[in-house]
């Protein structure tokens, strides 16, 4: 009786989930999303109205990382990008990343999100998207505007499909963590006390107050994400230079506030509330805090969701990356979430390495797509290997099963039973489906301790 009561249970959710996706094509040329902001611990529209942001992060498009994108240096893009300028100039090189970020990442991306019932889309960036070098030159159109166009580009698609866009500067001038993701490893600077560390800051703010005017008043864009995982998680630095990041915060705050009054902020907690001032410090208001999961255990998790829910922020979280690492689960993080309503974005959406083809890191992957060879493969074949093989629909990409799982979530339905488990049993999704996951979660464990080792013999993880 229970296997036919959980049978039909799991069809009305997969019905419900078409029903979305047809209700969605139906109505391809709907109104404007509208501008959101909050009220306490709410995400609201302008009816007030509340908003949950589900969704995924576009990975890999504005920052590559080396081991789910198609280049190998486990310090980070920075040397490549380096190589790459004394090789063919700042003109080529730039044109070599905007060929690869236009097909990373097509319109097919953006219809897949929203056919999954998602709302939402975290787009990474890196200053070099739009800087050509680390003292704040910005590249220009022909008219001598800065040259916004591929992000106007991405907001385009998403306003086509009905997609909430959270802009990430994942990668700062002058490095805001220790870690390749930034840019380049072990190369902090952004909260140095010295004369370079207070003109990156102000490069940072520059930028921010640019991107912030030029966006002004766009209601497709959800937040503002100021700076990813800032600090990271070196303990002794964290508390060494957290004074300065709070009051970097503020800066940045009040500078985009003057340009920009209306859209969300997303400051970025990353593992504990704690890790940045709460918002009477500094009197901040229409923000959302932001922390990233990637914890060992069910039970570590739950942790960090009641240390959200004790914080007393009477602000909204929002968990802007996770991963069930070890032995936590995907059932349990996915019904804890949507049953606290906090908005959520997967990391990430696309991949391409050992195993891709079936990572439940990923929702689209691939393990045959060739890695550059920035020091030696000729412009030409640089052109080649950042072309069209790396389309989604190229032929060499693959859905994953961890696509339709998380579909069954996208509406924010919850596992009960997983609840009640701690994650012990799930009733979501078929038996097949959950084993499928399972062994693929365990096939990923081990893609990524490899990849730990790999950058520990490197001295580039630690």
């Amino acid at each position: 009786m229970f296997k036919r009561i959980t049978a039909v249970f799991v069809a009305a959710v997969i019905m419900l989930s078409f029903s979305s996706v047809f209700t969605f094509a139906e109505n391809s040329e709907s109104a404007p999303l509208s501008m959101l902001h909050t009220e306490g611990e709410k995400i609201v529209d302008s009816n007030g109205e509340k908003v949950v942001l589900r969704g995924t992060n576009f990975g890999g498009w504005g920052i590559m990382e080396d081991w789910f994108c198609p280049y190998t240096n486990p310090s980070g893009l920075d040397e490549v990008y380096k190589t790459l300028v004394s090789r063919f100039g700042v003109d080529n090189t730039h044109s070599l990343f905007k060929n690869y970020r236009k097909n990373w990442i097509t319109e097919i991306d953006y219809k897949n999100v929203a056919d999954t019932g998602m709302n939402c889309i975290r787009l990474p960036i890196w200053y070099r998207n739009f800087q050509s070098d680390d003292n704040g030159t910005w590249y220009r159109d022909a008219q001598g505007n800065i040259d916004w166009s591929e992000l106007d580009g991405v907001v385009e698609m998403c306003k086509k499909y009905n997609l909430y866009l959270i802009i990430d500067l994942h990668g700062l001038p002058g490095y805001q963590n220790d870690y390749d993701h930034c840019g380049k490893s072990k190369s902090m600077s952004l909260f140095d006390e010295t004369e370079s560390g207070k003109r990156y800051r102000e490069i940072v703010k520059d930028f921010w107050v640019e991107l912030a005017s030029h966006y002004k008043g766009e209601t497709t864009i959800a937040m503002y994400d100021l700076m990813n995982e800032p600090l990271g998680t070196n303990v002794t630095r964290d508390t060494d230079f957290q004074q300065i990041f709070w009051d970097f915060s503020d800066e940045l705050y009040d500078a985009i506030r003057n340009v920009d009054p209306d859209h969300i902020i997303t400051m970025e907690a990353i593992w504990d509330p704690s890790a940045i001032a709460s918002p009477d410090v500094y009197g901040w208001e229409n923000i959302v805090y932001q922390e990233h999961i990637y914890d060992i255990s069910n039970f570590n998790v739950l942790g960090k969701i009641n240390e959200i829910r004790n914080a007393g922020y009477n602000a909204p979280f929002y968990i802007g990356e996770f991963y069930p690492r070890v032995l936590t689960t995907f059932d349990y993080m996915l019904s804890l979430f949507n049953k606290r309503e906090l908005s959520w974005t997967t990391w990430t959406y696309k991949g391409a390495g050992p195993d891709a083809d079936s990572s439940p890191w990923f929702f689209f992957g691939s393990s045959v797509i060739d890695k550059i060879d920035y020091e030696n493969d000729s412009y030409e074949t640089l052109m080649e290997k950042f072309g069209e093989c790396l389309k989604t629909d190229g032929g060499k990409f693959s859905r994953n099963s961890f696509t339709d799982y998380v579909s069954l979530y996208a509406d924010g339905s919850y596992d009960a039973l997983s609840l009640n488990t701690f994650g012990l049993v799930s009733s979501f999704g078929s038996v097949s489906q959950r084993t499928n996951l399972l062994s693929d979660k365990v096939q990923a464990m081990i893609t990524t301790v490899r990849d730990w080792l790999r950058k520990l013999s490197t001295g580039d993880l630690l």
